[in-house]
């Protein structure tokens, strides 16, 4: 017979003897992973901080910290944008500022878990209709909106079909107050931490904040930096030891003139920078010592960064960390971190945008390729430029190449003008001697 128990399962095979068999790591020694472990009392519970979006807000407004955290990923993957084929395509993407829409609707995404971007397209139908991609053409779009989670509702049918590219997800949304329905392929979705489809529906259909994990964090370090200020304030207290204190402070009369006693005092002491003192009455300062307070702090705020994947050198505009850092390695991860999220989040969505982006301005369908997020400098192009060239000397030099090739690749990496020819070897080969065998 068994029997499933909170540790594990209980096996019994005859009356009266049993056997437990758990899983993890115990120690029956040390208690490690038994009853006696308090960690094993430790769960996981569901929070619901998503659904107070006032105290979001508050966060964003009042808190730098969290602001941060919204923002700063977005703003690094919109910063360079992108570059298109053609340049009428270049001109739509710029007149409707896409870049900027796919900013703040990611950043909102962020701080409340879902952002919508309407886009209010005239191509014949009602707005609870399906985009009529046929009827679509020159002026087709209105205007692209970016709408955070808190102004619309979901409504309308779940998509309940396994095998759906939107299983799990609304047919339309309306405005809050509003009773127009919007259907969902006039809406582009933004999410920030997202959920699996069950958790989604308990969520309201919407993804989680970014910062719901993170709170303690951002709150401990403000606790921190704040015990620490005050600490600064009283970090030197002077004490007086007064002869007959406690029976001065018996009368009103005796406590004012103790007041004033030493008010005087502090007021003599800023001034002159002396201590008048009555001859029963002793005076020491006792200090605060503040080592560790600043290492403490500095460890919280590196924690919420790791969190959200950015490097202290951008989130903290910090120097690098460590004998010899530079903080290149940690730039690189941070950079590839933001192709995935292009790659993941902005390309599905710029498929739509870019189709009616191209039947708006009537113009052919284009391809983009990103920019680079974070441009070489003038050191860094210099140096690269510099090495580039060497190796296509040496592999001229030596005929792997030809000139002619090494020139073409010279003139695509920029290191001269398009109108660059083939000139004279400036390092000719030494004339064989009179009468050599050749």
């Amino acid at each position: 017979m068994a029997d499933e128990k909170d540790k594990g399962i209980v096996i019994s095979d005859e009356p009266g003897q049993t056997s437990t068999i758990a899983d993890g790591l115990i120690n029956l020694a040390t208690g490690l992973g038994t009853a006696k472990d308090k960690s094993m009392s430790n769960e996981w519970l569901h929070s619901n901080r998503n659904v107070n979006h006032i105290n979001l807000s508050a966060r964003f407004r009042e808190d730098w910290v969290s602001q941060k955290v919204c923002k700063i990923v977005p703003q690094d993957m919109t910063r360079e944008w992108r570059k298109l084929s053609t340049p009428e395509a270049q001109e739509a993407d710029s007149f409707w500022n896409i870049a900027k829409i796919f900013r703040e609707a990611y950043q909102w995404a962020r701080l409340y878990g879902t952002s919508f971007v309407i886009m209010d397209i005239a191509d014949g139908r009602n707005v609870d209709k399906p985009i009529n991609w046929k009827k679509v053409g020159p002026g087709c779009i209105r205007s692209f909106n970016v709408v955070d989670r808190t102004r619309v509702t979901v409504i309308g049918v779940i998509d309940q079909e396994p095998l759906s590219p939107t299983f799990g997800m609304p047919t339309h949304y309306q405005f809050v107050n509003s009773p127009v329905r919007i259907h969902k392929d006039r809406i582009i979705r933004f999410e920030g931490t997202e959920l699996p489809v069950y958790e989604r529906q308990r969520n309201l259909w919407y993804s989680d904040s970014v910062l719901i994990p993170l709170m303690n964090q951002i709150d401990n370090f403000h606790a921190t930096s704040s015990a620490a200020a005050q600490m600064v304030q009283e970090a030197n207290t002077d004490i007086i030891s007064v002869e007959g204190l406690a029976q001065i402070l018996q009368s009103d009369m005796g406590t004012n003139a103790m007041l004033d006693r030493f008010s005087s005092w502090k007021d003599i002491k800023s001034v002159f920078g002396v201590s008048i003192l009555d001859s029963t009455e002793m005076y020491e300062q006792k200090k605060i010592q503040l080592s560790g307070v600043k290492d403490l702090i500095w460890e919280y705020l590196k924690i919420v960064s790791a969190s959200v994947g950015i490097p202290a050198t951008r989130f903290l505009s910090a120097s690098p960390d460590g004998m010899n850092a530079t903080g290149e390695s940690d730039l690189i991860n941070y950079v590839e971190f933001l192709m995935g999220l292009q790659k993941d989040i902005f390309v599905p969505r710029l498929d739509v945008v870019d189709r009616l982006l191209q039947a708006d301005a009537g113009i052919p369908e284009f391809t983009y390729e990103w920019n680079c997020i974070f441009p070489e400098s003038a050191a860094q192009k210099q140096d690269r430029l510099n090495t580039q060239a060497a190796w296509l000397q040496m592999f001229a030099d030596s005929g792997i190449i030809s000139r002619e090739s090494a020139l073409e690749e010279a003139k695509e990496s920029g290191m001269v003008s398009e109108s660059a020819t083939v000139g004279e070897n400036p390092n000719p080969a030494p004339a064989a001697p009179v009468g050599a065998k050749k």
